[in-house]
């Protein structure tokens, strides 16, 4: 039996988008995950029908395919899927697009500009059931995702975060608004409320005030 908790957890996970861009996607997932099964779909409609039909472990998705219409597909998936892994591959590195995404309900964002190893480690982080954001957007290490889910599931709460995201969480629990938080760690409004959402996400619960309790 491997030692790899990605090797038991993930079983079954569908790929869905253009026929090019699925199978590449469904190329690195193996590399990722030998053991997994692979299925995939060629557009929303086909994914909806084979998430309905059967269960699976997780889902990425091209949003750049045309049949997607933006994050709301994303909040139906997760309303019908509630445990279901979600992720995204896109060209677009617009902060507000990928907190759109995140806000209903993608565990990860992949950039599609990103290089192979780079989306092994996205892959490899949104299977572990972390919050994946590109570091380019962040400003992080990537390798950091990566790293993170050496720590057990059930440990990780606050070693599975970033840096950055620790930067944010710290600054959060001592009460500083999200433009004190930009100024002082000289990020973009946007990219603060990514790592906001990202660490909402993260610890599952709903509100900034929550957190305080769940980091604890």
């Amino acid at each position: 039996m491997s030692d790899d908790p990605l090797e038991a957890d993930c079983r079954k996970i569908l790929v869905a988008g253009n026929c090019i861009l699925r199978r590449g996607i469904a190329s690195v997932v193996r590399d990722v995950v030998p053991s997994a099964s692979i299925v995939e779909a060629s557009c929303l409609s086909d994914a909806k029908a084979r998430l309905g039909s059967d269960e699976f472990f997780a889902a990425i998705f091209d949003i750049d395919a045309g049949d997607l219409n933006g994050p709301i597909n994303f909040r139906m998936l997760r309303a019908n899927h509630p445990r279901l892994v979600l992720g995204v591959l896109s060209r677009s590195d617009n902060a507000g697009v990928i907190l759109s995404y995140l806000a209903e309900g993608v565990n990860g964002y992949i950039l599609g500009s990103a290089t192979q190893w780079e989306i092994e480690c996205a892959i490899r982080a949104i299977l572990g059931r972390a919050i994946y954001i590109p570091p380019s957007v962040t400003g992080s290490n990537p390798a950091q995702a990566d790293q993170a889910l050496a720590v057990p599931p059930l440990r990780r709460n606050m070693r599975a975060l970033t840096g950055r995201q620790s930067a944010v969480l710290k600054l959060l629990l001592n009460r500083y608004s999200n433009k004190e938080i930009a100024r002082e760690l000289d990020l973009s409004p946007h990219t603060v409320k990514i790592h906001v959402s990202a660490l909402l996400r993260h610890f599952a619960v709903p509100k900034r005030m929550d957190l305080a309790i769940a980091a604890s």
